[in-house]
């Protein structure tokens, strides 16, 4: 079965001190790492800082673009692909990314063409 691990970090305001459990880059590779040993790593990605996102909406029938983060509480620092044997198993992965102690990891299935691959 195919998963999507997307780890989310809470939202700071640029005007707070510094925070100490920000997820690190080398946590990213580590985990990387870990689950490429073990087989099921298909792909992963590390997004660039929020504040060079493009948001692309439609308000009242009008194309809205805008520079900068989505704003929200939470954003996205990473993605993983995986395939892995069941549900079980994408939560133990998922629950060894150092994200889970202050943030958040999500587990999502992935749908093919077909439809559910469950």
């Amino acid at each position: 079965m195919k998963f999507v691990l997307n780890v989310y970090l809470d939202a700071v305001d640029p005007k707070a001190p510094a925070v100490p459990h920000r997820v690190r880059a080398t946590d990213d590779e580590e985990f990387a790492a870990t689950v490429a040993r073990s087989g099921e790593l298909i792909d992963a990605h590390v997004f660039a800082d929020p504040s060079t996102n493009t948001v692309v909406r439609y308000r009242d029938g009008a194309l809205l673009v805008s520079d900068g983060p989505y704003v929200g509480t939470r954003y996205a620092t990473s993605c993983y692909v995986l395939d892995c044997e069941n549900l079980a198993r994408a939560v133990e992965l998922a629950a060894s990314h150092p994200a889970t102690r202050q943030h958040a990891v999500e587990i999502r299935p992935l749908m093919s063409a077909a439809g559910w691959e469950m």
